[in-house]
């Protein structure tokens, strides 16, 4: 079934700074938020893996044993205690495959081709279309006990265009390739996140866009389902970083704005301030210093300082 997404779950906490009071541990780990300004434990929470359809038993189907005549009468199989009925279009021929999973619907050359519904032996049935005895073409797959996936299939996979279901409300529509997320794509997640973009092999990876249901969110780059590269991250007050990333944590050169102005430009290491910075405060005085794992260990009031790297706003 679908997995719980972590980074839905609210963090909320004082954030304070006072430039008379800079070293103090600004960093991801710390224990106390009014010291961690920078609200680095809604960051830190991993993404879960979102689900997949290769955790299930996809089979290939082979050939046939023996073929008959249907019976007549309304044939129905059953997952989950939902019926699914077949059309008029798919009664016809039955046959059993080589692994005991058994077809009806329209037969050529004594092999599923055409519109019709397959009862796997695992509990999985299938709807749509065969060639060759092989998912093939566009139909609705039923994993027992798992998600209905509704798209097109090659080879017996979902790939292309299709939309995934899961039993505890989570939704996937998008890209899929060789039976995996792969190209762009929407997920939802039941607790009310979502993320929207880039996809490859099961995982978010390239350009996207994820929304907390708290009203947090991520604009930027990823890598294996972690915040990886130039991104934005906003908190539902209105402040948020705009800076480079490596695998979760700020690293790299990055501004971070508050609600009320205040700001600081510097670089970043392990999610923490480390390198030269500087600090404005709401009415624009500036300090520029420098940080180590977190800690200002210099700083004075020089204000000719232009720490921002040449071309970084214009990459926004």
């Amino acid at each position: 079934m679908g997995q719980e997404c972590q980074k839905c779950k609210v963090y909320s906490g004082k954030e304070e700074f006072d430039l008379k009071n800079m070293d103090q541990d600004l960093g991801d780990e710390s224990p106390d938020i009014e010291q961690s300004f920078l609200d680095e434990e809604d960051e830190i929470k991993k993404h879960n893996k979102p689900p997949s359809l290769e955790n299930f038993n996809k089979r290939r189907m082979f050939g046939k044993v023996e073929s008959y005549e249907q019976n007549d009468g309304k044939q129905s199989g059953t997952i989950e205690n939902k019926e699914i009925a077949l059309t008029e279009e798919q009664r016809g021929e039955e046959i059993i495959l080589v692994d005991g999973s058994r077809y009806q619907g329209q037969i050529v050359n004594s092999k599923a081709n055409g519109k019709g519904k397959l009862w796997l032996n695992n509990g999985d049935i299938y709807e749509g279309d065969m060639i060759d005895n092989m998912i093939q073409g566009n139909g609705v797959y039923y994993y027992n006990r798992g998600p209905i996936y509704n798209g097109q299939f090659q080879n017996g996979k979902a790939h292309g265009i299709g939309k995934e279901m899961w039993p505890d409300g989570s939704i996937y529509e998008g890209q899929f390739k060789n039976g995996k997320k792969e190209g762009q794509g929407l997920y939802k997640w039941s607790q009310g996140c979502m993320y929207e973009g880039e996809w490859f092999e099961n995982m978010i990876h390239g350009e996207g866009r994820y929304e907390w249901s708290d009203g947090r969110y991520y604009k930027g780059y990823w890598n294996k389902n972690q915040m990886h590269g130039r991104g934005k991250y906003q908190w539902k007050d209105g402040k948020y970083y705009d800076g480079e990333y490596e695998y979760d944590k700020k690293c790299g050169f990055g501004i971070f704005i508050w609600a009320d102005g205040k700001q600081y430009q510097g670089y970043w290491f392990d999610g923490k301030q480390h390198g030269k910075g500087l600090m404005i405060n709401k009415e624009g005085k500036k300090k520029f210093g420098e940080w180590m794992n977190g800690k200002l260990i210099s700083c004075n009031d020089e204000t000719n300082v232009e720490i921002i790297p040449e071309g970084w706003l214009d990459k926004v």
